[in-house]
């Protein structure tokens, strides 16, 4: 941990230095047209069947008209908006608002709510927040009340199971008391990092928590600070006799601030710690064995159905109490089991690609070894799933030929489609066999670890060229009579480079959007979405699905909504959310077009200049002012120059210059986007330029 600390350390200090519809309520104001955000909640959750008030603070939260939770069985409600007083001594922050406006919320959550994450937006006429993250719980919850930072302070907690909602501030400790009797096998499991993955302004990037256990003469009788590799500690410990204890839960590092938010929660409930095998293949029933605490059996069985998602849970039910959930992959490849012992050469596994090898490193030091019957010119990709599916393995995969002699060998490999996994130590490789023989493929743990829960997903099997797609931001908005802009990202594997299809559906009367397409041997494009001066204020929710054609078939994806967040100053993280809500507000105070015809690809010559028309229209009312245009995702060797719109004037003039070399070719295809900004009492207001296609001649 020391080492880990010392590493996110050293990162900030030279970063230091380097369709569902809802009503929306019109109002003209420019602070109307600023789109809120959510800095923290609380409480970050309830137990279902109760309703539950929970205190929403951010940025641009005045005049919320609604709530919105994802997923079924969870209303809301504004009960109330304020703007408290502004405290200039108060420190300013990245990410928390030095004096956040605060809004009162009310949650109903019926008894028959699905327990678990979900997303939970405010509304206002600016637009729909960022998500922020609410759990529905099945235990009674309470709220922390201060002064509880002391153990003679410590606030008395009713009968377990409970949870606890909680603020960590800055050095607090909070406790609280309890009792249980002899013989209980009690879970204590923090949420912290879970409801707040990433702080922007903090290393290492999250509220670190500790738990520390304290018996009825005030000893301390158990501690952790984490689970394995996750920040969040979760602490068991078997009553030794009936009586009162304390628990205190602190920040680590002994900071604390608003958005330190944590659910703390205490009982005999069912916790899986790890299973066995970490996946099944479609189609199948699969026996996994289940380790952990309260658990109702050792082994339970799944039924992979063959239309299934690639990433399933484990979670099983204890006493009328679902346990937490473990992640669980699903493939379509062959499945086979290591088989001990495997730990040289000699004794290596044979395995026949394509194939699937569910395995661990059962102890410190272990080794498995696997032999591959190749053939002249087959190419192979070896990959390793372990810390992507909660595993604590840090895996090593290295390549032998024939003679015994180190081929390839990988430790780390960033996969940047898991946006909450901050240590990417799954290994792969990809070999092509230059002659046929037997080669051998050995997995270790890189750190010389092992133990039971060091399981592993070893694939070996031809590419795969295939893709997933990721739509940002998760909440655009669009003024009526105009249009947004949202970035489609393209996740590649297996030297899958081929052009990517991108298709809008799911869109009511009153909306059009064009079709785009990600370039072949790019990463992105652009979409944009033009709404009727008619269509409804309200949330929206589309879907884009990708196409390519990857062999002798075309693939079909939809695009998962996500956040982009940043991590210790640094960092930055694309996390899937739940929803992709698409917000229309009342018309803006102006609106951008081009001369262009609607879709016409703007033809730039390889070694030259073109210019492109961009005009303005004010709404009824509205002050001109100024309006700055700035170019973004200019290709290399290119200079772009965009006059900005005086007051009196209704266009700007766009002058693109390209100089010719390697880098400018002919038939280069992208798109390029602009920006636009007006001052408007006071508050900066925002637009987009259509998107421009291009392609260089």
């Amino acid at each position: 941990m020391k080492e880990r600390f010392r590493r996110w350390a050293r990162v900030a200090r030279l970063a230091v230095l380097a369709v569902l519809a809802i009503p929306l309520l019109g109002q003209s104001s420019a602070r109307a047209q600023s789109q809120p955000q959510i800095a923290y909640i609380l409480p970050a959750g309830g137990q279902r069947g109760t309703t539950v008030n929970v205190n929403v603070r951010g940025r641009f939260l005045m005049g919320a008209t609604q709530v919105h939770v994802s997923g079924k069985g969870v209303t809301g409600k504004i009960l109330s908006s304020e703007r408290p007083p502004v405290d200039k001594k108060q420190p300013r922050r990245l990410d928390v608002v030095a004096n956040p406006d605060l809004a009162h919320i009310q949650l109903t959550l019926e008894g028959d709510a699905p327990v678990g994450e979900r997303d939970l937006r405010v509304v206002t006429p600016g637009g729909v927040s960022n998500r922020f993250r609410f759990y529905v719980g099945q235990v009674p919850e309470v709220n922390e009340v201060e002064p509880n930072s002391t153990l003679a302070e410590a606030q008395t907690l009713p009968s377990l199971p409970v949870v606890v909602n909680g603020q960590a501030f800055q050095a607090d400790r909070d406790f609280f008391r309890f009792r249980a009797k002899a013989g209980e096998m009690l879970v204590f499991e923090v949420y912290a990092e879970k409801i707040l993955p990433y702080i922007a302004d903090g290393v290492p990037g999250w509220f670190q928590p500790s738990l520390t256990l304290y018996d009825a003469e005030g000893r301390e009788v158990a501690f952790a600070d984490g689970f394995r590799h996750h920040p969040d500690p979760v602490l068991f410990y078997k009553v030794p006799k009936d009586g009162e204890y304390a628990i205190e839960i602190k920040d680590i590092l002994y900071r604390g601030r608003d958005d330190f938010v944590y659910r703390l929660s205490i009982g005999t409930m069912p916790f899986i710690t790890h299973v066995f095998p970490l996946g099944g293949r479609h189609n199948s029933e699969v026996r996994v064995k289940l380790s952990g605490v309260g658990l109702p059996a050792a082994e339970t069985t799944l039924a992979l159905a063959a239309d299934g998602p690639a990433r399933q849970s484990v979670q099983v039910s204890a006493k009328g109490f679902l346990s937490n959930a473990v992640p669980f992959a699903v493939g379509d490849l062959p499945e086979m089991t290591e088989t001990e012992p495997n730990n040289s050469p000699e004794q290596a596994n044979r395995i026949t690609p394509p194939v699937t090898v569910n395995g661990r490193i059962d102890s410190p030091g272990d080794v498995d070894y696997y032999v591959i019957a190749a053939q002249a010119k087959q190419t192979l990709v070896m990959e390793v799933f372990a810390r992507r599916l909660d595993s604590p393995l840090d895996s090593l995969l290295t390549l032998f030929n024939p003679k015994g002699k180190q081929i390839l060998e990988n430790d780390d490999t960033v996969d940047k489609s898991e946006g909450l996994v901050t240590h990417h130590c799954d290994s792969y490789l990809t070999y092509t066999f230059p002659a046929a023989g037997n080669y051998m493929l050995r997995i270790a743990d890189a750190q010389g670890k092992g133990g039971d829960e060091y399981a592993y997903r070893l694939t070996v099997a031809p590419p795969q060229p295939d893709f997933l797609l990721r739509l940002r931001p998760d909440n655009p908005r669009t003024p009526q009579g105009g249009y947004t802009q949202f970035g489609v990202t393209a996740f590649r594997r297996d030297g899958f480079n081929g052009e990517i299809k991108l298709a809008l559906k799911g869109l009511p009367e009153g909306f059009s959007a064009q079709s785009e397409v990600i370039p072949a041997k790019q990463n992105e494009a652009r979409m944009m979405i033009s709404v009727a001066p008619g269509v409804p204020l309200g949330l929206y929710s589309p879907t884009v699905l990708g196409t390519a054609h990857i062999g002798d078939k075309d693939v079909i994806h939809q695009a998962s909504p996500c956040e982009e967040v940043m991590q210790a100053f640094y960092y930055m993280h694309n996390i899937p959310s739940r929803e992709f809500s698409l917000a229309v507000i009342e018309r803006g105070p102006f609106t951008l077009t081009l001369d262009l015809p609607p879709r016409e690809v703007l033809k730039v010559p390889r070694s030259g200049r073109v210019e492109v028309v961009v005009k303005v229209t004010f709404k009824k009312g509205v002050k001109p002012g100024v309006i700055t245009l700035k170019p973004t995702r200019i290709p290399q060797e290119w200079h772009i120059e965009a006059t900005p719109i005086l007051p009196g004037q209704n266009q700007s003039t766009i002058t693109i210059t390209v100089f010719g070399n390697k880098a400018v070719h002919s038939g280069q295809r992208g798109q390029l986007i602009v920006t636009a900004t007006m001052k408007l009492d006071k508050t900066t207001v925002f637009g987009y330029v259509p998107v421009i296609p291009y392609e260089v001649q």
